[in-house]
Parts: structure tokens; C-alpha cells; sequence
């Protein structure tokens, strides 16, 4: 397993903003970044990211917590894949606590070891296309004659499985690599007698990459003509590949979606591999499918920009156009380019230079919307009927477009190209957003938004009473000044001189508690007071301090950190003062109202613990079980504990009840 000293030493290094940048595009925000979230259905951002906490946090719907929490949340990575992905990333070594034998790696996990399975397959296939006598003959004459450069085969790791029954299959069983697994994968396949056999022989194989670049699946592309056998094959639903999910090409061209700030869309493996070589990088495929809300989401997660690319096949175009609706539900913009007719995306880019390509490209690339309605409109012809269904799919269409300034617009284009008043199209409008409300519940047919749960503000719903309790407000806000300022100093009266000394914060704590004799009841906030107590010994920064419980292995330490830590205080620029002529008076620049605050916080925390026994002992005057003479021990500690009671509210400045 992987020592502490790398976890430690990986958790110093990595650097949240450039982890989460690599998913999710960051836009700069005072002093951290933000982005969209791609933890929920997010359509502007919301998800803020801490480079000096090394934390994110969605406040939307709450998803939080540091790089190895991001990568396992989002990538899919268990908890040794991120740290390892961590430490390629910033060239750690990682050190183990015992060496894993091979036998151990493969069988960490199931998941491990379905990647371990690809990650051979993808190197096997490789080799077979680059030194296979069948491979070279075969699969890289075929890449050969589409035009692939050998940097483009080796960028896309290319391969070819030979037509042998179980070449792979032999080879992969030699290697110690399990049937279960190779049968899960769709690597190899069982006949009805039993023996097994190659599932891609004979086929060029396109290795899919999961966002990180692992190895997810395989395309297969049949090299011979055969009309029993399927022009092309692909990977099975498994652990580690879901097809709905999955974009070819995303590992790639997430670099260049971000830099151009657009995606271009295509369909199959080929299209994609000649539009890179001709210098259009920032596109994906969706392999065949009807576009799914999961590749939605992932795009959305890179730009808001997407453009579709079509060949000229009328009936492909039209299949595919509802499907496509779904991008302006998520308040993308979507643009589409149509190509000639005959051409696809690899053929179109095989025959033109790169500018030309991209001229072309963003030339004719036009308005989603718009485009679908001309599409519709030549299909209708002079039709009432046909014209009238045209018109309500287009308005059914603009009813998903966000933006109602962009509605209007549309309304007033279709209007003139269907030679239609702009109020016939508004009032369908209207009606069918009224629809969607009725659908939405009764309180939306009422003209009232249905609710919104909001997030849960607690990540431990059976506390929830306890956490109303002023004892535990009061314990809840002593632990967060350790954590926020407990490194930071204050004066305090030197007990034989008077005079003031600069104490920390934390020790003054721990002064004032310990002479006092109090221990905090709530088990959490206990555990966290004695783990600060560790750490603060060899911590020497606050920012320290508070990742070392926002990234605490203790879940509940690092709920609790995230939940009232993770939101900075707010910090007001240099020249707030100046401009207001007021001085912006603050913990974070006043060891005087620190000072106060801390001591404010110890008398009330010691406030409550006297209430607290007040009640208590009151109760136990109630249990007439006493001698006269212990009742009148009870009554005189009740005068006792009021009189303090009383004393501590008057130093708050505080009026209490009898």
C-alpha cells in the first residue's frame, strides 16, 4: 500500500486549481477560481475552488473536499488510482509500505484490474499493428491508405488484432490475466463449446480513453468484407466503460476545446482522427449514438460552445436534430456546419489544407435553431398540415433556449421565415411553457415555482437537535476559532506584572480551559479540539492548519471543516478605506477585536456549561430520593452556579432569565 510520507508529500504538492483545471474550465475570482460544477446540472458557475485552502466547493449542491476527493468523485478514480494519478502528475515517487507483488496489484480491485487488462490489450494491439508480419500488411496499410501520419497512429494508439482464432486470447491467458476479466471487457468471447476466442480479430483497433486518458474500451473496424459480420464492434457496458457517458477523443482535445472555447461534434472514430490531422483539435465523437444527458454534461463542463458537424444526408440530419434539442435545455450555444453533399467530416478533411478547412468551417457554420427550421421547412413544402407541426417543433424548440432575450429574437426570425406574425409564434409560446409548468406540479400551474430542496446543511442529519443546542454553539464556535486563528496572537494580561504579553490564541485556550477543568462534551468537537492540540505542535501556518482538517481522512473532521471553514472570510480591497474614509475593522487586521472575540467566546462556552449544570442540579433537587441534608448540598451548589451564571452574563454585556 502506498506510505503516509508519499500521501503526505503528494497532498503538499498538488495543487487543486490545476487538478480541478484539468476537468473543468477555471475562470479567475478575487483571490480563487471558479467554474461549472460537474457534479450537478449546472448552467452557470458555481463551483468556487481555494488554491490557498486547496479545497472546491459547490455551493449549489454542495459537493466539496480537496484533489484526491475530486478525482475519485469525478474521474471515477478509487482512492489509489488518485493518489497515483497525483504523483505522475507531479513526478513523486511512490513509495509502498511493502512491495506488491504482480499477482497483488492485479487484484487490488476488480476496477484496477479491468484498467490493468485494457492498458495490456491497448500495448498488445499496438505492437501488432507496428511489428505483427499481419499487423504491418493488414491494419497500417489501411491507416496508410485514410492518410494516418505514423505521429497521428501513435498519438491515437492505434493497433490491429490479427485474424488468428485466439491469438490475443493465448497471449493475455499466458500473461496471467484472468478469462473473467477478459470476458467482462469483451476482449475475448466463449463459443458454445467452450473454448474461447478473439472478440476484435482481424479488426483495426480505435483504444477509448476515459477524461484522465485511461483506457476504458475499443472500437474494431472489420478490415474484411464479410455481410455476417458487423463493419464495426465496440467494448461492452462495464465497470469502467458506459457508452452513454463516454466522448472518443475528449482526453485529447480538452486542451484545445478550452483554448478555442468551442467543440466541433462529429460521429464516428475516423472523423475524428482526420480533422485532427488536418489541425482542427477540439473535437469529439459521440461514436454512433444519439447524444445522452451524460456527454451533454461533459461538454458543458469544457465550453459553452458547440458546433455540429453534418454530412449531406437529408434522413441522418433529421434523426438526429431532437436528440440535439437536449444542448439548449443546458443552455449551451450550438451552431451547425453542413457539408457538402458526399462528404463526411474524414473525407471533407482529407481534401482540403488546414486554414482551408477551419475557413470553411467557421464560415458556414450557422445557428442550430435556425438551421432546423429551413431543414423543416423545405421538408413541409406548401403543406397547411405539415407547415402547422413544422411551426410547433420549432416553437417546442425555442421553448428550450434559457435566454428569453435569444427567444424573442428567434420568434421575430422564424416569424418572417414562416410568414407568420410574431404573436401567433409568442402565443404558442407562451401556451407551451405554460404546459411544461402544469407538467411541473400544481404549484406551477398556479403561476408559483415549484420548491427546491435546498442542499442539507449538515452532513449528520441525527444531530441535527443536538446541533440546536447553545452548548454545542458555543463548543462548535471555540473549535472554529482554533482552526481559523489559532495560530494567530493576542495580548492578555501577564499575571505578575499586569502588564500585556503576546500569548497565541490556541494556547490562551487551552489555558483558560484547562484551569477551568472543562472538556468538551460534544464527541466530535472533542476529537477535534485533541487533534488540533497534535498539530498545532508541528503546524506552523493557519492555512496548515485548516487543510489538515478539511483533507482529514476523518470524514466526519472533514464534513464539519467544509461545512463552516471551506467559505472564506471576506476580505475588502486596499482601497476600501481610502475610498470611505472608514477603517474596515476585522479579526483578520485587529488583534484587538481577535482578542475580544476569543474572550468572548470562552465566556460564553463557559456560560453555557453553567446553565447546563444549573438544569441539571435543579432536576436533581426534583428527585425527592435525597436526605434533607443532601437536598440542601444540591440547593447551596444551585446558588453557587447561578451566582457564576450571573457574573459570566454580565461580563457578555448579556440579560438571562431567573
Amino acid at each position: 500500500m502506498i506510505s503516509k510520507k508519499t500521501i503526505d508529500e503528494i497532498n503538499f504538492a498538488a495543487k487543486i486549481e490545476e487538478v480541478v483545471g484539468d476537468f473543468v474550465p477555471l475562470k479567475r475570482q478575487g483571490q480563487g477560481y471558479v467554474g461549472v460544477c460537474p457534479f450537478h446540472d449546472d448552467r452557470n458557475p458555481s463551483m468556487h475552488v481555494n488554491p490557498r485552502l486547496g479545497i472546491y466547493k459547490c455551493f449549489v449542491c454542495d459537493a466539496k473536499g480537496g484533489a484526491v476527493t475530486f478525482l475519485m468523485e469525478h474521474a471515477k478514480m478509487s482512492y489509489p488510482e488518485a493518489l497515483e494519478y497525483l504523483a505522475a502528475k507531479y513526478s513523486i515517487t511512490v513509495e509502498y509500505d511493502r512491495a506488491e507483488t504482480p499477482e497483488e496489484k492485479e487484484i487490488r480491485t476488480e476496477k484496477e484490474s479491468l484498467y490493468l487488462v485494457n492498458e495490456f490489450a491497448e500495448k498488445w494491439f499496438m505492437d501488432q499493428l507496428r511489428n505483427g508480419e499481419e499487423g504491418k500488411l493488414m491494419g497500417m496499410s489501411y491507416f496508410k491508405e485514410r492518410g494516418f501520419l505514423d505521429s497521428t497512429i501513435d498519438k491515437f494508439h492505434l493497433g490491429y488484432c490479427p485474424g488468428g482464432w485466439d491469438t490475443f486470447t493465448k497471449e493475455a491467458l499466458k500473461k496471467g490475466y484472468k478469462e473473467e476479466f477478459l470476458l467482462k471487457l469483451g476482449l475475448i468471447k466463449k463459443a458454445d463449446s467452450g473454448k474461447l476466442y478473439d472478440a476484435y480479430r482481424g479488426r483495426v483497433i480505435f483504444p477509448i480513453h476515459n477524461t484522465t486518458g485511461k483506457t476504458i474500451g475499443f472500437g474494431g473496424r472489420v478490415l474484411k468484407k464479410d455481410e455476417k459480420t458487423a463493419k464495426y464492434i465496440n467494448s461492452p457496458e462495464n465497470e469502467i466503460y458506459h457508452k452513454s457517458d463516454t466522448l472518443y477523443d475528449i482526453y485529447l482535445a480538452k486542451k484545445a476545446i478550452r483554448q478555442k472555447d468551442n467543440v466541433y461534434l462529429v460521429e464516428g472514430y475516423t472523423d475524428v482522427i482526420s480533422m485532427f490531422e488536418a489541425g482542427i483539435e477540439n473535437v469529439v465523437a459521440s461514436s454512433g449514438t444519439s447524444l445522452t444527458n451524460e456527454q451533454v454534461k461533459i461538454l458543458g463542463t469544457q465550453t459553452r460552445n458547440i458546433t455540429v458537424l453534418y454530412d449531406g444526408d437529408r434522413a441522418g440530419i433529421k434523426a438526429s436534430l431532437r436528440g440535439i434539442d437536449m444542448l439548449l435545455e443546458k443552455n449551451l450555444n450550438v451552431k451547425v456546419c453542413l457539408l457538402p453533399d458526399g462528404e463526411d467530416p474524414d473525407s471533407f478533411a482529407k481534401k482540403h489544407r488546414d486554414s482551408e478547412l477551419a475557413e470553411y468551417l467557421e464560415t458556414n457554420s450557422t445557428d442550430f435553431l435556425l438551421f432546423k427550421a429551413n431543414i423543416l421547412s423545405e421538408e413541409a413544402g406548401d403543406d397547411p398540415r405539415k407547415r402547422s407541426e413544422m411551426v410547433k417543433e420549432i416553437v417546442k424548440t425555442i421553448a428550450k433556449v434559457q435566454d428569453r432575450i435569444a427567444q424573442s429574437f428567434y420568434i421575430k426570425k422564424c416569424a418572417a421565415l414562416f410568414d407568420l406574425s410574431e404573436k401567433t409564434l409568442g402565443d404558442e409560446l407562451r401556451y407551451l411553457t405554460w404546459q411544461d409548468k402544469v407538467k411541473g406540479g400544481s404549484k406551477a400551474a398556479t403561476g408559483q415555482m415549484p420548491e427546491i430542496a435546498p442542499p442539507a446543511k449538515h452532513e449528520h442529519p441525527e444531530r441535527e437537535v443536538e446541533k440546536q443546542d447553545l452548548l454545542y454553539e458555543a463548543e462548535k464556535n471555540l473549535i472554529l476559532l482554533l482552526i481559523k486563528y489559532g495560530l494567530f496572537e493576542i495580548n492578555v494580561e501577564d499575571p505578575e506584572t499586569g502588564d500585556p504579553m503576546p500569548m497565541r490564541v490556541d494556547q490562551y485556550v487551552f489555558d483558560e480551559l484547562f484551569k477551568d477543568g472543562i472538556r468538551l462534551k460534544d464527541p466530535l468537537l472533542l476529537r477535534i479540539y485533541e487533534h488540533y492540540a497534535e498539530v498545532a505542535e508541528i503546524l506552523r501556518d493557519q492555512d496548515d492548519i485548516k487543510r489538515t482538517f478539511l483533507l482529514s481522512e476523518d470524514k466526519e473532521e472533514s464534513a464539519f471543516a467544509m461545512q463552516y471553514i471551506a467559505a472564506e472570510d471576506p476580505e475588502y480591497s486596499p482601497l476600501w478605506e481610502k475610498r470611505f474614509d472608514m477603517y474596515t475593522n476585522s479579526v483578520m487586521n485587529s488583534r484587538m477585536t481577535l482578542q475580544q472575540d476569543v474572550e468572548k467566546n470562552i465566556l460564553t462556552l463557559k456560560l453555557r456549561i453553567a446553565e447546563h449544570a444549573k438544569a441539571f442540579l435543579e432536576k436533581e433537587l426534583a428527585d425527592n430520593s435525597y436526605t434533607e441534608e443532601e437536598s440542601n448540598g444540591i440547593l447551596q451548589r444551585i446558588v453557587d452556579v447561578d451566582r457564576v451564571r450571573k457574573e459570566l452574563a454580565k461580563r457578555l454585556n448579556m440579560t438571562i432569565s431567573r
